[in-house]
C-alpha cells in the first residue's frame, strides 16, 4: 500500500488489510460516504431474499456520548477489571493487545464520529426467532459488506456486539420498536491508526477436504 490510511479499488487488498481500527480522527464523514456503505450492505443475500434490516446511523454527539457513557459503566465491574488487567499483564502478545484496545476502545468510543446499527427487522427467513444463530446468517452478511465498503473508502471501523448492553439507551434516545433487534453496533470514521496486514492463522490449518481429519497441501 503506498498509504497506510488511503481508500482502494482493489477487493484483494480491501480483504487483506482490514483489521479492526479503534482510533479515529475527528474528521467529518460525509453524508455521501456513509449512503455508499449502508448500500453495500444492502447487496448482501439473505434468507429467501427478505431482506430483514434496517440501519441506524447515528451522528449526534449527545447520542453517541450516552452510549459510550452507559458501556463504560461495564468497566466498573470488578471482575471485568481484573480479567482485563490479568490478560494486559500476562496473556499473550495477541491477547494483550486485544485487551488493550478492547479497553481503548470502551473509553474513546464516543470519537468515532459515526455509530452504524444493523437491526433485524421482520426476520422471517430461516427462522422467525431474530435471537437465533440462523437469524444472524440473514444480516452478518451486510455486515462485513459495509465494513468492506469502509475499508475501500479509507473509513475505518471495528465490530462491536455490546448492543445489548446498551440496548435501552439505544431504543429510548434513537427511537427503535420492540421488534427490531440490533445485531452489532460498527462505529467508524477516518483513521488514526494503520489498515492491516492482520495476523491469522495458515488457511490450511484451519481448512479440511471431504473429512474432518483430512488435508490436502497446497499447490
Amino acid at each position: 500500500m503506498a498509504d497506510a490510511k488511503s481508500g482502494t479499488n482493489d477487493v484483494w487488498e480491501a480483504i487483506y488489510t482490514q483489521r479492526a481500527i479503534r482510533r479515529w480522527t475527528d474528521q467529518e464523514v460525509p453524508d455521501e460516504l456513509i449512503w455508499k456503505v449502508i448500500e453495500a450492505g444492502t447487496k448482501a443475500p439473505s434468507g429467501s431474499n427478505t431482506q430483514p434490516w434496517r440501519f441506524l446511523v447515528i451522528k449526534d454527539q449527545e447520542t453517541r456520548d450516552a452510549i459510550s457513557a452507559q458501556l463504560r459503566k461495564g468497566l466498573e465491574n470488578p471482575g471485568l477489571q481484573a480479567m482485563i488487567d490479568n490478560a494486559i499483564k500476562s496473556g499473550t502478545k495477541g491477547e494483550r493487545l486485544m485487551m488493550t484496545g478492547a479497553r481503548g476502545l470502551f473509553e474513546n468510543l464516543a470519537s468515532a464520529p459515526v455509530f452504524i446499527v444493523p437491526c433485524l427487522y421482520q426476520v422471517s427467513s430461516p427462522t422467525q426467532d431474530p435471537t437465533t444463530l440462523l437469524a444472524g446468517s440473514s444480516i452478518y452478511q451486510a455486515v462485513q459488506n459495509i465494513m468492506l465498503a469502509a475499508r475501500a473508502l479509507g473509513l475505518g471501523t471495528v465490530m462491536t456486539t455490546f448492543q445489548g448492553a446498551v440496548d435501552g439507551v439505544l431504543r429510548e434516545r434513537c427511537g427503535i420498536p420492540d421488534e427490531a433487534v440490533p445485531a452489532a453496533i460498527i462505529p467508524m470514521g477516518f483513521p488514526d491508526a494503520n489498515f492491516g496486514p492482520t495476523n491469522r492463522k495458515p488457511v490450511d490449518e484451519v481448512t479440511n477436504w471431504e473429512r474432518w481429519d483430512a488435508t490436502q497441501a497446497r499447490a
